[in-house]
């Protein structure tokens, strides 16, 4: 079953990179909006609490078709901060640091 991977770039090469190594991208956001279970998010920023900030500041009934149901996230889900990396670099690291989680 391929990993699904959130990512807040729309850095083309690396969205190529990924889904060419088997990996299924998604745009972070859609992924939080469908409620996706994803194996790591990849975002861009000095903040990594930017993820919780963003979530933690839209209440549920700011948007009509959202329910007040909890979303759920693993809590083995990676998040991996790839601010300035490089393609090759990234999946690198997050070859290294899913292969890691499995054991």
């Amino acid at each position: 079953m391929p990993k699904t991977i959130a990512l807040q770039s729309t850095n083309q090469k690396l969205i190529n990179l990924l889904q060419q190594q088997g990996y299924t991208v998604m745009d972070m956001y859609q992924a939080h909006r469908q409620r996706e279970l994803v194996d790591a998010y990849l975002y861009t920023t000095y903040h990594p609490d930017a993820l919780t900030s963003y979530y933690s500041s839209v209440e549920p009934w700011d948007n009509i078709s959202a329910t007040t149901e909890e979303i759920f996230q693993s809590p083995t889900t990676l998040m991996l901060n790839i601010t300035n990396l490089p393609p090759k670099q990234v999946l690198a690291t997050l070859e290294r640091r899913l292969q890691h989680k499995k054991t």
